[in-house]
C-alpha cells in the first residue's frame, strides 16, 4: 500500500512539473515577444520625442538644448495622467511591485500592467528620461507569467514560479544573457530555489533569449575594444576596487530614496509630479547631451569601454547619471534601475582603473577590466545580487575571461553594501517603506502562512484589576511567559504582562507597595500587536523590532478586540504548515488581481 501511494505521488508530481514545464515554454516565448515589443516601442518613441518634436521645438526656439531639455518634460505630462487612473502599479522601477505581487498575492498581477508598463515605459526613456530596460520588462514578462497561472487555474507557489519564469525570459530575451535572466528571476524575485523549480526559469530564460534574437539578433549589449587583460596580482586591486564601489552603490540607493521620498512630499498632484522629474533630468541632458544621461544610456558605457573619456568627465558623468536616473524614476517615472546602475558602475570603474594605473604601474595594465568589474561590482552593491552579475555582465560583454575578477569586486561590494544596508536593497527599501519586510536571499516560507492560521486562539487573559499576588500565583501554576490584559468590564485588550514586568516590579519596589497594587500598574500599554490577516513574517518581524517573544492578535477595524495571541512557539507550527504545503503544492495566495 506504501509502495503504491508513494508511486502515485511521483507520478502526480512528474505530471505538474511537465505541465510546469510547458507552461515556463509558453512564457519564454511570451517574455521574449514581450522584450521585443518593449524594445520597438523604446525606438519609436525616441524617433517621436528626441526626433521630430525635439526637432520641431529646436526650429521654433532656435535652441536645440532646450528642445532636448523639454522632452522629458513632455514625456512626463503624457504619461503621469496614464499611471495615476489606469495601474499605478507601473509607477517606479517594477521590480519591488512583483516582489510585493509574489510576497502578498500569490504571484497575481493585473493583466493590463503589462501593456500600460510597456506604455509608459518606453515614452519615459524615448524622451529622454533616464532609466533603464530592466525593470519594465520584468514587470511586462512577470505580468505574462502571471496571466499564464491564472489561466491555467495554478495555485500560489506554481503562479509564483510562472512569474518568475515570465520576469526571467524578459529580461533574457532585452539583454540577450539567458544565464543572467535565469540568475536575475532566482536571485531577486525567488530568493530561494530548488533544483525543481530552477528547471523552468531556465528553460523560459533560453526560449525568451532564443524568441527576442530572432528579430533582435545575436549580438551582444556592450562592445568591447579587446579581450582584458589580468594577472593574479590584481585579484587584491580588484577586491578593493568593489569595496569602494560598494560604498559608491549605497550613496547611490541613499540618494535614488531620498529623491523619492522628496517627490512623495511634494503638494502636487501625482499626475505632475514625474513632469517636474523629467525636467531636471531633462537639464542634466541638455549640459550633457552626448553621453548617455538620457534613456538607457548604452551609449555612454560603450564610451567608456573604449577608454575614450577623461577621468574628469567619468566621474562627472557619473553623478549626472545617479541625479538624473534619482529624479525620473523617483517623481513617478516608469523605468528600471539596471541599465543605469551599469552606466555608473562603468563610469565610476574607468576613472578607479586609471587612478590605479597610475598610482600601481607595474601591477595595473589594462583598465578596462576595472571598467566592466565596476559595472558589476555597483549593481552587486545596489541589488544585493552578485551572482547574477557575475554571470550577466561576462555574457553581456563577452568577456568571459574576465570571471574571476569581476567575482572579487562583485563580492566585496556586495558585503559592503550589505553591512551598510543592513540587508536592504535597491529593489527592497521600496516594499519596507510599504511595510513589507523583505531581505535578499530569505526564502518566501513565512510569507505563505498567515497569523490567524497559527496563532493560539483560546487566550488566557489577566483582568486589569487583578492583584499581583494573585498574578504571581498564575505565573508559578502556568507556563506561560505573559498574559494580555482586559478591562474588567468591558473585554477591551488594554494591555500586556509578563514575568519580566513582575520581576522587574519586585526588584524595584517595597513588598508592602506590591501588595496593594494591581497588574494593569505594571502592564505595558505601548502595545504592539499582530493581525490575524498578514503573514507570519511580519508578525516576527515586529516581534524582533520590539525584543519580544510574544504578539496579541487583534482585529484590524477594532484593535481592542483580542482574538488570539502568537508567540515564538507558534513559529514552528508556522513552519510545519508552510514545509506541508509546498510539498504538497498548496501554497495558498491571499486572492486574486483582475484586469
Amino acid at each position: 500500500m506504501g509502495l503504491a501511494s508513494a508511486l502515485t505521488r511521483r507520478m502526480a508530481f512528474g505530471r505538474r512539473m511537465i505541465l510546469i514545464d510547458v507552461l515556463a515554454l509558453l512564457a519564454g516565448i511570451a517574455g521574449g515577444l514581450g522584450a521585443v515589443l518593449f524594445r520597438k516601442a523604446i525606438s519609436f518613441f525616441e524617433l517621436v520625442f528626441r526626433g521630430h518634436l525635439s526637432t520641431a521645438v529646436a526650429s521654433l526656439s532656435g535652441s536645440e538644448a532646450l528642445a532636448l531639455a523639454l522632452m522629458p518634460v513632455v514625456g512626463g505630462l503624457i504619461i503621469g495622467p496614464i499611471v495615476a487612473r489606469v495601474a499605478p502599479e507601473t509607477r517606479g522601477h517594477g521590480v519591488p511591485e512583483v516582489m510585493e505581487a509574489v510576497l502578498v498575492r500569490g504571484g497575481r498581477i493585473r493583466a493590463r500592467v503589462a501593456a500600460v508598463k510597456v506604455l509608459v515605459s518606453s515614452i519615459t526613456i524615448g524622451s529622454g528620461g533616464s532609466a533603464g530596460r530592466e525593470g519594465p520588462i520584468a514587470q511586462i514578462g512577470a505580468s505574462l507569467g502571471s496571466l499564464l497561472g491564472r489561466l491555467a487555474r495554478l495555485d500560489a507557489h506554481d503562479t509564483r514560479l510562472l512569474v518568475a519564469c515570465g520576469l526571467s525570459a524578459g529580461i533574457a530575451g532585452t539583454f540577450n544573457a539567458p544565464l543572467g535572466g535565469a540568475l536575475f528571476g532566482m536571485e531577486v524575485l525567488l530568493r530561494n530555489v530548488g533544483p525543481f523549480d530552477a528547471i523552468p526559469i531556465i528553460l523560459a530564460s533560453v526560449v525568451g533569449a532564443s524568441t527576442a534574437s530572432i528579430f533582435l539578433g545575436q549580438k551582444p549589449s556592450f562592445v568591447i575594444p579587446h579581450v582584458p587583460q589580468w594577472t593574479p596580482a590584481e585579484i587584491p586591486v580588484y577586491i578593493i576596487h568593489g569595496v569602494i564601489i560598494g560604498l559608491i552603490a549605497v550613496a547611490w540607493v541613499k540618494l535614488f530614496y531620498n529623491v523619492e521620498e522628496l517627490f512623495s512630499r511634494l503638494p502636487l498632484p501625482l499626475h505632475v509630479k514625474p513632469a517636474l522629474g523629467g525636467l531636471v533630468a531633462g537639464i542634466l541632458l541638455a549640459l550633457l547631451p552626448a553621453y548617455g544621461i538620457g534613456g538607457v544610456g548604452y551609449e555612454g558605457v560603450e564610451m567608456a569601454l573604449l577608454g575614450a573619456l577623461p577621468v574628469a568627465l567619468l566621474v562627472l558623468l557619473a553623478s549626472a547619471k545617479m541625479v538624473a536616473t534619482a529624479f525620473t524614476i523617483g517623481s513617478g517615472g516608469s523605468g528600471g534601475v539596471f541599465a543605469p546602475s551599469l552606466y555608473i558602475g562603468s563610469m565610476v570603474g574607468g576613472a578607479l582603473g586609471a587612478a590605479y594605473a597610475y598610482i600601481a604601474p607595474d601591477i595595473v595594465g589594462d583598465t578596462l577590466g576595472y571598467t566592466l568589474a565596476g559595472m558589476a561590482a555597483l549593481f552587486a552593491g545596489a541589488a544585493q545580487a552578485p551572482l547574477n552579475v557575475i554571470v550577466m555582465i561576462p555574457e553581456m560583454s563577452g568577456s568571459y575571461s574576465l570571471i574571476p575578477p569581476i567575482m572579487a569586486s562583485a563580492s566585496s561590494s556586495f558585503l559592503v553594501a550589505w553591512m551598510l544596508l543592513r540587508g536592504s536593497s535597491i529593489y527592497t527599501i521600496k516594499l519596507e517603506r510599504r511595510g513589507l519586510q523583505v531581505r535578499m536571499f530569505s526564502s518566501f516560507i513565512l510569507d505563505s502562512v498567515k497569523v490567524g492560521e497559527v496563532m493560539t486562539k483560546r487566550v488566557v487573559t489577566v483582568p486589569d484589576d487583578t492583584p499581583l499576588s494573585f498574578l504571581e500565583v498564575m505565573f508559578e501554576e502556568n507556563p506561560y511567559g505573559g498574559y494580555p490584559v482586559v478591562d474588567r468590564r468591558t473585554g477591551d485588550l488594554v494591555g500586556i504582562v509578563t514575568r519580566t514586568d513582575l520581576e522587574r516590579a519586585r526588584k524595584r519596589l517595597p513588598r508592602d507597595r506590591l501588595d496593594g497594587m494591581r497588574v494593569i500598574d505594571i502592564a505595558t500599554r505601548d502595545l504592539v500587536v499582530a493581525y490575524p490577516d498578514e503573514t507570519v513574517r511580519e508578525a516576527l518581524a515586529k516581534m524582533k523590532r520590539r525584543g519580544v517573544s510574544r504578539l496579541p492578535v487583534v482585529d484590524r477595524g477594532n484593535e481592542r478586540r483580542l482574538v488570539g495571541i502568537i508567540t515564538v512557539r507558534d513559529l514552528v507550527k508556522a513552519y510545519e504548515l508552510a514545509f506541508e504545503r509546498e510539498e504538497a503544492g498548496e501554497t495558498q495566495g491571499s486572492g486574486g488581481a483582475s484586469d
